[in-house]
């Protein structure tokens, strides 16, 4: 019981005493040191330049992830205004053949051309004035 009390006195005395060595070895800075800096120090305006840089480039990646939104809203409605090009590109080759097949459909034949039977008549009409002279 000795023991442990001397131990805890002894800790507690150490403690006490600080020593800024010590304390900058632990980790702890003491309020009389000035701030220790590993690797890199920058000053003030460095750090507030640094900071900005940071905002901005935050600022042009929110800009630039709205213009690829905005660019992928685009792209779907042209792939809609495609389809529905090849869509009406069909309805009009599918009009085009039903009109083919109308002009098919409408079109005389040889046999209803008027000079044919104009002239077919003239050609009978003349056969058969001839051959009645012909009779006598």
């Amino acid at each position: 019981m000795k023991n442990l009390l001397s131990i805890l006195l002894l800790t507690f005395i150490f403690t006490q005493t600080q020593d800024p060595n010590l304390i900058e070895e632990v980790g702890v800075p003491c309020p009389e040191c000035p701030p220790v800096c590993e690797g890199t120090c920058l000053s003030e305006e460095e750090t507030q330049g640094l900071f900005n840089n940071i905002k901005e480039l935050e600022f042009k990646r929110e800009v630039c992830e709205k213009a690829y939104a905005n660019f992928e809203s685009q792209m779907e409605e042209c792939d809609e205004y495609i389809d529905e090009c090849d869509e009406q590109a069909k309805l009009y080759e599918e009009q085009i053949k039903i009109k083919e097949d109308m002009i098919k459909t409408i079109k005389p034949k040889w046999y209803e051309n008027k000079y044919l039977w104009f002239f077919g008549g003239v050609f009978f009409t003349s056969s058969t004035v001839y051959l009645a002279g012909q009779l006598d």
